[in-house]
Parts: structure tokens; sequence; C-alpha cells
């Protein structure tokens, strides 16, 4: 008995401190994993590009919009990733069912921090032809806004441009005429 008296003392920390170093593993499904399906698609002249992956915990907020979570998963879906909050970190924007360049759709934008979702919010309207709007360091054609950062836009729908650019807080769009 003696002999245990000895041993547990010097066994707690031990114990103790293994317990500190492994902090519990979290669950694979909240950690998005999404790529280009063809990294040879570029966001910015095409509208097509397709993304590959799971989404995480915005799987909710993207089922709303219509988006196969199955088609995602293995063949890809609509998607343009960018970095539109300026944080070094890949953030993801997903129009809804049915988008094509023929009608407006919803579109969800996943931010991502580490590796998992931050936060997901809507375009502040519905988009038909969804492109990655480059930084510029001037105005560009038919007036389209300067930005230090990635934002969206949709070229040309009913005569007129959208540019959609994040402030950080809230998407903000502008209107632009068309060619």
């Amino acid at each position: 008995m003696m002999r245990m008296r000895w041993m547990w003392p010097w066994a707690l920390p031990l114990a103790v401190g293994l317990a500190e170093a492994s902090p519990p593993a979290k669950p694979e499904g909240e950690r998005v994993a999404i790529a280009p399906a063809d990294p040879a698609c570029s966001p910015v002249e095409n509208w097509r590009c397709l993304c590959v992956g799971t989404p995480g915990t915005a799987t909710a907020q993207l089922e709303q919009i219509g988006v196969d979570l199955n088609a995602l998963k293995t063949d890809g879906w609509p998607c343009v990733q960018g970095d539109f909050d300026k944080d070094g970190q890949p953030d993801y924007a997903f129009p809804g069912k049915g988008y094509s360049c023929n009608g407006s759709v919803p579109v969800r934008v996943l931010f991502t921090k580490d590796g998992k979702v931050r936060e997901v919010l809507p375009l502040p309207r519905e988009v038909s032809c969804l492109q990655l709007y480059g930084i510029r360091s001037k105005p560009g054609p038919h007036g389209v806004p300067k930005t230090a950062r990635q934002g969206l836009v949709d070229w040309g729908e009913g005569n007129a441009t959208w540019v959609y650019l994040f402030n950080g807080k809230r998407w903000r769009a502008s209107r632009h005429l068309s060619e």
C-alpha cells in the first residue's frame, strides 16, 4: 500500500500533462475542403468554373439556394474562389440552382478562416453570369470601380454591369453601364 502512495503523486501530473497536450479532435465535417475542378479555369474570364469538395458547416446555407451538395462533392458546382475580405484565406461564392446567363439566382459567399467557415453571407441581389472582379488600381471601362481587394462581377445583365465589393462587414453593389 505504501508503494502506491509514492506512485500516485508522480503519475497524476503526467496524466494531466498528456490531457492538456492533446486537444479534442474537431470533426472533419467542420473543415472546408474545396478546390477548383479544373485549375486552368480562370474565374476572371469564365463564368462556368466549377469547384469540388465539401463546404464544412455551410451545408444548410447552400442547400437553401439549391446547391446540390452531392454534385459539389463529386463532379463540381459553379463557384468563384477569391479573397474577398483580404485576409489571405480563400473565400467561395456559390450561385444557386438554375445558374446560367439566362436567369438570375441567389448567391452565398463562404468566408473561411483556418480551413473552417467563418461566415456565410448572401450577395445583395441575384446574379446571372458571376465572375471574379480583380484588383484594379484605376477605374475600368464604363466606370467600373478601382479596388484594393477582389470582388465579384455580373457583366452586362440587362445592359448593366453589377460589381460587388466586400467592405469587411457587408457587400456593396454598384451598377455600371455595359458596352
